[in-house]
């Protein structure tokens, strides 16, 4: 009975932020992204709550924020242009919308750049990724307030396993923009640029064979009813930019700021473990609902990496200044060392420290 009581509680604060709430709040502040809105199921929303929490607390009810979610207030073009305008105050925004106003934002992503997820934090919470967001809010006018990660990718798709670069030959895959484009074509796949909320009928109309994304947005959103096969290949670190309206930042008091500093690296926070519990409870579920899940050995690792990480490099180099390209790669080699990870023998090393999670 009390655990029922917490978890109403829980629940109906949950709902009031969603819903917004009178008081003696100034204006609401307008957070808008298109995530699911349960915070219970998706790591971003996860994180956005905790950010609106966060935001009411420090100020004693004065800071209160109003959530936007699952596209609410339209696509993220939509959402970005109303960011720019004020008409919402606060966005989370994919790498596939950013990078076409500043493209080293999606450089992070780049595939097989981490061995694990405490080598992907360590750079994420580095002064190479506050770079990244001074220079973002440099040269589109808009305040980049943080990268917000969610983990590794996987990639699914309903015709074969995919273990070695052979099996990816023929695969129609759902990209989310050219560098994914990139990677699908280094592997002999077919890139297909669908937008996301056409993607589960693409797929359940074979318009694409498969898609890239965390285990829990499988889950979420039902992809295991129009794909059969997971395979957990860790090639992509995904992350999103929470941005503000510079303007509006700018007018805040002081104080202000530093209620929302702080609430921002809790929204990091909760998104990031969220994201680690929900892979866990998804993968969980989707063999449950009849997915075949399979990880990867270090040979098959290796193999994809040889073939897909130069090419997206590469690739990425033609698309800014390299030294964004260069400079990640001096970082993650730093923080390998400063994390006491021997450099890999061979590429066959490469996915030595990723953690496995348990399937029952």
């Amino acid at each position: 009975m009390r655990k029922y009581l917490a978890f109403s509680i829980i629940l109906t604060m949950t709902l009031g932020f969603f819903a917004g709430t009178p008081s003696m709040a100034e204006t609401p502040i307008k957070f808008a992204y298109l995530g699911n809105p349960d915070p219970h199921k998706a790591a971003y929303t996860a994180g956005v709550v905790s950010f609106a929490h966060l935001m009411e607390m420090g100020s004693g009810g004065r800071l209160q924020v109003k959530i936007f979610p699952a596209g609410t207030l339209g696509k993220e073009t939509d959402i970005l242009q109303a960011l720019k305008s004020n008409a919402v105050q606060i966005i989370s925004a994919s790498m596939v919308t950013l990078s076409r106003i500043f493209p080293p934002s999606q450089v992070m992503m780049s595939p097989y750049l981490f061995k694990n997820d405490a080598l992907a934090w360590e750079v994420a919470d580095s002064p190479y990724a506050q770079k990244l967001l001074e220079a973002f809010t440099e040269e589109t006018g808009i305040k980049a307030l943080a990268i917000v990660d969610s983990g590794f990718l996987a990639i699914t798709n309903n015709k074969r396993p995919l273990q070695t670069p052979s099996d990816f030959i023929g695969i129609r895959l759902r990209a989310m923009g050219p560098l994914q484009m990139t990677m699908y074509k280094a592997l002999g796949a077919s890139a297909v640029p669908i937008p996301w909320p056409e993607t589960y009928a693409s797929l359940q109309t074979g318009v694409a064979d498969g898609q890239t994304n965390p285990a829990f947005v499988v889950a979420t959103f039902k992809l295991y009813e129009v794909q059969k096969y997971m395979t957990l290949a860790n090639s992509q670190f995904g992350y999103q930019m929470w941005l503000c309206n510079k303007a509006w930042y700018d007018g805040l008091p002081e104080d202000d700021k530093n209620i929302m500093r702080d609430a921002v690296k809790g929204g990091r926070m909760s998104t990031r473990s969220m994201s680690l519990l929900r892979e866990q409870e998804s993968l969980i579920q989707l063999k449950n609902e009849g997915m075949e899940i399979s990880a990867l050995t270090g040979e098959n690792v290796s193999a994809l990496q040889k073939l897909v990480r130069p090419a997206c490099l590469d690739w990425l180099r033609t698309q800014m200044d390299a030294r964004w390209v260069d400079d990640l790669i001096a970082v993650i080699d730093k923080a390998e060392k400063k994390l006491g990870y021997k450099a890999p023998s061979s590429r066959g090393d490469y996915m030595h420290h990723r953690r496995k999670p348990r399937l029952k």
